[in-house]
């Protein structure tokens, strides 16, 4: 079984694997995508960085997916795990670890001035093999979904929630209500649907673990703490029992 466990920056992996904390590139041909590979339990392990951004994580799982295939290793699923902001530090504090149960992407379809409508625009995203049509939502795959892959279950320190993903950071009050009221999300990342699209189009399971780093929107200094949420993700791995 092949495992392609991804994060957007270098800092995030390390702090998930201490391992990756030194970068080695699969391929002669593009050192700029830092891929590591490791034997974790009965899995081989691909970890990738993929960069900051929606852009650079669907350019980025498109490679490492294409790679595998090439190598006759296709992958079996996907983690995607990296740090996100909360809406609410009070349902999510600092530091929580969230278990990602449906992405959503606010900025396809239609925009009439001041909001974006998914189904006014004509033309979905995807429509799947299935006739289902793909627009701003994604669903991933949920803890029980750990079963289906010989991976024990993990307690119960994943806050299961829902995630919206942005190319711009919400900096000020007004833009993370109106995200907040319009798509009843409570984090907001900026690579999750990226990654969730990709595995989707070639039928991967994609799981998403975040840590909460700080509040969306303007923040005072007591609601970030960046440096505690990295090292929450280093709980990850041994919740899932791969350490």
């Amino acid at each position: 079984m092949t495992l392609l466990i991804c994060a957007s920056t270098q800092q995030e992996l390390a702090a998930l694997f201490p391992a990756c904390a030194m970068p080695v590139s699969l391929s002669a041909q593009d050192n700029s995508l830092a891929v590591h590979r490791y034997r974790l339990k009965n899995w081989e392990v691909f970890f990738c960085v993929t960069g900051v951004g929606p852009i650079n994580a669907a350019l980025a799982l498109g490679y490492c997916i294409a790679g595998a295939k090439a190598r006759n290793q296709p992958i079996d699923a996907v983690l995607n795990v990296g740090l996100a902001g909360a809406f609410d530090l009070h349902a999510l504090p600092l530091r929580t670890l969230c278990c990602v149960r449906e992405e959503i992407w606010p900025e396809y379809g239609l925009h009439d001035g001041q909001s974006v409508t998914a189904g006014a625009f004509g033309f979905p995203l995807w429509e799947r093999p299935d006739g289902m049509q793909v627009r701003d939502r994604l669903p991933l795959a949920d803890l029980d979904a750990c079963d289906a892959f010989g991976i024990p279950k993990p307690s119960d320190i994943f806050v299961e929630c829902r995630s919206l993903t942005v190319a711009g950071v919400s900096a000020s009050f007004a833009r993370a209500q109106t995200l907040r009221s319009a798509y009843r999300a409570d984090i907001e990342n900026m690579e999750g649907f990226a990654v969730a699209y990709a595995c989707a189009r070639d039928n991967i399971p994609c799981m998403e673990i975040r840590s909460v780093s700080n509040k969306v929107g303007a923040r005072a200094k007591d609601e970030k703490d960046f440096d505690g949420a990295l090292q929450a993700l280093a709980r990850v791995l041994p919740e899932f029992t791969f350490l």
